[in-house]
């Protein structure tokens, strides 16, 4: 092949891999801050079981971290610590996979365990929502689950 046939061909190849870097760059992701409203479900049928929502705020990080605040109406800050944890993007362009955990704690202080919160969720169209389903596992001190929980969430993009 001659020097500028090879050129071409590199030059070609250089461009269609800029191109769909760029594409790929310009597809809406989860990465960002996010306001929630989490809401209770039984997890046989997926209805709410009628608990006050639960108002928070999420950030998923580039790399693949995460971190999560939420109290839930009429429970105090200081029975939870802040959560972190770590995201992927899932099969699809909208699908995602994330899990979180948070320390609790009891109204002397006292630690009494953990909680994990293993979620998917699907990016709205325009990336500026998103909605995922739970499963909450409630850990006592010595990582024993004690209780189990579902959950939905709606996130919505602070701007």
């Amino acid at each position: 092949m001659s020097a500028n046939r090879t050129l071409i061909v590199v030059s070609i190849g250089a461009a269609l891999a800029l191109s769909s870097a760029s594409s790929r760059a310009d597809e809406p992701t989860i990465v960002g801050a996010w306001r929630t409203v989490v809401t209770l479900i039984n997890c046989q049928t997926g209805q709410p079981v009628g608990a006050p929502p639960i108002n928070g705020l999420s950030t998923f990080n580039r790399g693949g971290t995460m971190s999560e605040w939420g109290v839930g109406p009429g429970s105090s800050p200081a029975q939870r610590s802040p959560s972190h944890g770590v995201w992927q993007r899932d099969s699809g362009r909208r699908d995602y996979w994330f899990t979180f955990t948070h320390y609790r704690y009891d109204a002397s202080g006292a630690f009494v365990g953990s909680q994990k919160v293993a979620a998917d969720a699907v990016l709205g169209m325009n990336g500026d929502t998103y909605e995922s389903v739970a499963a909450v596992e409630i850990l006592d001190v010595s990582n024993n689950v004690v209780a189990t929980a579902c959950a939905t969430s709606v996130g919505t993009r602070f701007e």
